[in-house]
């Protein structure tokens, strides 16, 4: 092994080893603290400077050795796991829309699936993926606030180019989700932050839950984003984020719910439309009762169709039976129906394991700030499938929306692979990006024009 009495050439070894760039700069930091400090060790022994330098950098090592050995673990890599289960979801997705639409042309029905414009839209996200997966994910704890002011300012202006339906409009819901993954920068930005930062984070979470109270008109999907927020900041709280007292903390994030109630109902205020009033009550029902609520249309026949499914083989009711919304909201049942039992129990197993998958990834990665985001992606699908799934088997969730990856729909495909694509650029960067501490703050200044 080659003598190096000088730091810089020692590093100079390792550096050209390794390949990523973003990489070499905290490695390097890493590596010459390590030396600095052994060399401090041997000129308390006495050593001069140059001689404890050279023994500093001997007893690291070969430098070309540590260089490949830290290339290997320090480098880009694709979660493939994640991948390859969204592909098969994919593919089963679009068989199921080729299935469906011969099934209509043979009954005479009216034609609801365009299987190319399904695909087109697969495509663009895929692609809208592969943007988001180059992209260094660090930007939403640098910019976590002014995300989230745009996702706002967003909300409003998109949702009038949606179908307004019961005073709400329908298709606004994947837009609204990707507040989850942005809370989670906003959780970063306000770390350390004491009581004062914890208020913070809940006014905000509060806030677009209002919002979304305003434009979507499923209940499941506003209430499910609220209590999404509240479950990463309880996590915050638990990891001791704030600094401030866990039960205090603990009691501050939810204790606002039953005195908000409480009030509201003791002013006669409502914050719900008429139509959202209802449809709370028939959850509330439906739940208390814990059991199938077969009022409903569409349920009733999904009902049907599930109950009387083979465990191979399509239900005996299936072409009576027919739902307009077999080819998004009610894939999952078409699937039952035609197929069999097992056929469904195969797809809710593997969305299962895909989002358990996601959130053991995010639960255990070293960075703090990708690790809050890749919660929040994670419970964007984990939100979506246990409504979707609820809703297929009949249980009145209250919602009737895509499922991931599966179901016919433009903008939720967008919307979906858009998140994952920043899911796979944390897992990418989990070994190359060294966590940072933003504490910029950001300022408006506007001067009189003289």
């Amino acid at each position: 092994m080659a003598q190096y009495n000088c730091k810089e050439d020692f590093l100079e070894a390792i550096q050209v080893q390794i390949r990523c760039k973003k990489a070499r700069c905290f490695i390097i930091e890493e590596m010459e603290q390590h030396i600095e400090d052994q060399k401090d060790a041997y000129m308390n022994d006495c050593d001069d400077d140059k001689t404890a330098m050279s023994k500093a950098c001997e007893q690291m090592g070969d430098p070309v050795a540590i260089g490949k050995q830290l290339d290997r673990i320090h480098r880009p890599r694709m979660e493939w796991s994640i991948l390859l289960a969204v592909l098969v979801l994919c593919s089963l997705g679009i068989l199921a829309q080729i299935s469906l639409g011969n099934m209509i042309k043979n009954v005479n029905l009216p034609n609801s699936v365009n299987i190319e414009k399904h695909i087109l839209f697969m495509a663009l996200g895929f692609l809208l993926m592969l943007v988001a997966y180059f992209l260094e994910y660090s930007f939403i704890g640098k910019y976590s606030k002014i995300l989230c002011l745009l996702f706002w300012i967003g909300f409003v202006f998109y949702a009038p180019l949606n179908n307004i339906v019961n005073d709400s409009f329908r298709y606004i819901y994947p837009y609204g989700l990707l507040f989850i993954p942005i809370y989670g920068g906003i959780l970063y930005a306000y770390r350390d932050k004491g009581y004062t930062g914890l208020i913070k984070c809940l006014m905000i979470s509060i806030f677009s839950f209002m919002i979304e109270l305003k434009f979507v008109v499923q209940c499941s999907v506003y209430l499910g984003i609220l209590f999404s927020s509240l479950i990463m900041l309880s996590i915050a709280v638990i990891k001791n984020w704030f600094g401030t007292s866990r039960k205090i903390a603990m009691a501050v994030t939810w204790g606002w719910l039953p005195i908000s109630y409480g009030l509201l109902t003791l002013l006669n205020i409502n914050i719900f439309n008429t139509y959202q009033i209802v449809r709370l009550k028939e959850t509330i029902k439906a739940l208390l009762q814990i059991g199938l609520y077969n009022h409903d249309y569409q349920i009733n026949r999904a009902i049907n169709i599930i109950s009387h499914a083979k465990l191979f083989g399509g239900s005996n009711l299936f072409n009576e039976k027919y739902i307009p919304g077999f080819n998004t909201e009610y894939l999952l049942t078409y699937i039952i129906g035609k197929w069999g039992l097992v056929a469904g129990i195969l797809i809710i197993v593997l969305f299962i394991a895909l989002i358990g998958r996601m959130i053991y990834l995010a639960y255990h990665l070293k960075n703090s700030l990708g690790m809050f985001v890749g919660l929040g992606c994670s419970l964007v699908y984990a939100l979506q499938g246990s409504i979707y799934i609820l809703s297929n088997l009949g249980v009145q969730f209250v919602a009737q929306i895509n499922l991931p990856f599966v179901s016919y729909g433009g903008s939720s495909l967008l919307i979906n692979f858009s998140v994952l694509g920043l899911m796979l650029s944390i897992f990418r960067n989990t070994n190359i990006v060294k966590e940072e501490r933003y504490t910029g703050v950001f300022t408006l200044r506007i001067n009189r024009a003289k």
